[in-house]
């Protein structure tokens, strides 16, 4: 059943009834064979802590790039307008305004709004991007949302382009998806490029609780519509762009050619608000999806082709009953459905999980590879939660809580939403506020703090331990203000070099220094210059100085077997200041936490927190 140039209205749908997923079959399996551990959230051993990007926002839900090597963050602000921080500014003109297309929103709370933008693979040469909005309808008297406060609305997918103006879209766009809600809630709003070079959207089950199963008729058909295959609700759909308008369906979409909406990738969503590809360098592409629950649980997917992801036959891996659903049963009929990788009990880890992203940044390189998320608020308070995974075994995962900060602080706000930015890098989006309302919206970096990690394994212990204290007690190498090291270098009795031999770190600066006399300094050995560095003129002014900082341009301009520069001291015929300077990767910088220049007790108090936390 084809879905091109389609509008896709619900309204008295008729379900269909198909084989394998009716309510009744006779295969029961225990749901307690199959669940996933819904362990208590432990606080994990990463401290991060979060830089402020942008303030004065609204409610801020998504934050992604162009890919067009502009460095520039666009966010999506629920209440309409897309805003673009450029150079680290807020571009006062927004990139895209949609404030006039949408609903008026609930200054209590709301689901609908902005929601979702994802840029075209090839927008740097086409302009073409996606937006996912809610808009408003009449709706009729049979529907649920009729006579509300908040009226009735459709959800859209529209394509839009940029202006002569890269900083400017233009305003009109074109709906090329439509499809209405029964309610306000569960409207989803993601909307990705896949590795596959496809668009990938996802819908919820169209709002209420119990997706409509307790209603008499069920407000949502018999079977629910996160087991109905036949409407788009409930599910996540994958389309081809870059074919005929409005768009074309994938060959390899599951349900082609048979029963069920060709749209349709996987099913089985209660809300499916935030998902991601792990499509970053070292990725392996796969389909990582938060998806909301009801009362009791909050899960963490990986979507495959076809997937049933259970909804409402089970809420995470328990099994769910909409006529009583603080209470699992312990049975239900679960073959096919696919358990999510790792779960929690809204009681221990909040009432709305947010999807996040794979870290494959460059700037903290102890996160690459871990999936950071969170969840929206504890209790519809500003107690939103900052998670990452970790996979003790193949397979198998559990969650760990992010510290953030040293004194591992409250994050304090609602969690709205993430993004991730060009470079791999993650950002959480917060608000003081329930509703899109207010201008408390901010968005944060997430960075991993300064671990002292001296080895660079990603783990805080013994070792690292065992390299602080030399750093801390020992001669060791002085820092100049910039946190960067300087050795003296002496001229001394006899007309010796001291230290003849140093060894400094990559970046550092030897300091050769004179009381009087004619001196200069060049490299080489025994009068034999070698053309790596020269203090010219010789000098015998008190206390002057020659310097060569070694920092990364200079040893690719002048490589030198291990790193190792011979000088000597030009003038003093028998060369009795011969030295060398043998350049090596950073040992004690790693310990200076606080860049004052110097590793002292402040910094091995801070080492402390960190070791003991791990």
């Amino acid at each position: 059943m084809t879905g091109r140039n389609r509008r896709l209205q619900q309204r008295g749908l008729e379900v269909f009834d198909f084989g394998g997923f009716r309510w009744g079959v006779t295969c029961l399996t225990l749901a307690w064979a199959v669940l996933p551990v819904s362990a208590q959230i432990s606080p994990g051993d990463i401290f991060v802590e979060l830089d402020s990007v942008a303030t004065g926002l609204i409610s801020p839900v998504h934050l992604t790039h162009a890919g067009d090597n502009s460095g520039r963050l666009f966010v999506v602000d629920q209440a309409g307008p897309i805003w673009i921080i450029k150079e680290g500014v807020v571009l006062p003109t927004p990139f895209l305004d949609l404030t006039s297309e949408i609903p008026v929103l609930n200054t209590g709370f709301d689901e609908r709004g902005v929601l979702g933008m994802a840029f075209h693979p090839d927008y740097e040469n086409n302009g073409r991007f996606f937006v996912r909005y809610s808009r408003p309808r009449v709706g009729d008297e049979s529907e649920p949302c009729f006579g509300t406060s908040r009226g009735c609305h459709e959800s859209i997918l529209a394509e839009f382009s940029v202006s002569e103006n890269p900083d400017i879209a233009n305003p009109n766009g074109l709906i090329i998806f439509q499809i209405d809600q029964p309610q306000f809630n569960h409207n989803a709003g993601a909307v990705e490029f896949g590795p596959d070079g496809y668009l990938y959207f996802s819908l919820g089950d169209g709002g209420g609780a119990n997706d409509g199963l307790d209603n008499d008729p069920p407000l949502h058909g018999p079977i629910g519509h996160g087991q109905n295959i036949e409407t788009a609700l409930g599910s996540m759909l994958r389309i081809d762009v870059d074919g005929a308008f409005p768009y074309e369906i994938p060959v390899g979409n599951p349900f082609v050619g048979t029963v069920g909406l060709d749209e349709i990738y996987a099913y089985g969503f209660r809300n499916p608000f935030r998902f991601s590809f792990d499509d970053g360098p070292g990725g392996d592409g796969a389909l990582y999806l938060g998806d909301v629950g009801q009362d009791l649980f909050e899960e963490l997917d990986i979507v495959e082709l076809g997937g049933n992801y259970g909804w409402a036959i089970r809420e995470g891996a328990n099994c769910f009953d909409p006529f009583n659903p603080e209470n699992p049963p312990l049975e239900c009929e679960t073959e096919g459905l696919i358990d999510p990788i790792v779960e929690y009990t809204q009681a221990d880890g909040g009432i709305s999980i947010m999807g996040g992203y794979m870290y494959r940044g460059g700037s903290s390189p102890c996160l690459n590879g871990t999936y950071v998320f969170g969840d929206f608020s504890a209790n519809f308070s500003p107690a939103g939660r900052l998670y990452y995974l970790i996979e003790p075994a193949p397979g198998e995962y559990e969650i760990r809580r992010l510290r953030i900060g040293l004194e591992d602080r409250l994050l304090g706000k609602y969690l709205k939403g993430m993004g991730e930015d060009e470079d791999g890098e993650v950002y959480a989006l917060v608000t003081n506020t329930l509703a899109p309302t207010g201008v408390t919206g901010e968005v944060l970096h997430i960075r991993r703090l300064f671990g002292a990690d001296s080895n660079g394994d990603c783990i805080l212990d013994l070792t690292d331990f065992q390299e602080f204290f030399p750093c801390l007690s020992g001669p060791g190498v002085p820092f100049d203000g910039n946190g960067n090291n300087v050795v003296n270098v002496d001229v001394g009795p006899g007309f010796d070099f001291i230290p003849a031999d140093v060894s400094i770190e990559v970046g550092d600066t030897v300091r050769w220094t004179w009381v009087s006399g004619f001196h200069n300094v060049e490299s080489g050995v025994n009068g034999v210059h070698d053309g790596n560095f020269f203090s010219g003129a010789p000098t015998s002014v008190p206390g002057t100085t020659y310097e060569v900082t070694f920092d990364s341009d200079f040893l690719a301009a002048h490589p030198m077997p291990d790193n190792v520069y011979p000088y000597y001291c030009v003038v003093h015929e028998a060369f009795g200041m011969i030295g060398s300077v043998a350049v090596t990767e950073n040992t004690c910088g790693v310990f200076d936490v606080d860049l004052d220049g110097d590793v002292d007790l402040y910094d091995f108090s801070v080492f402390q927190v960190l070791y003991n936390g791990s």
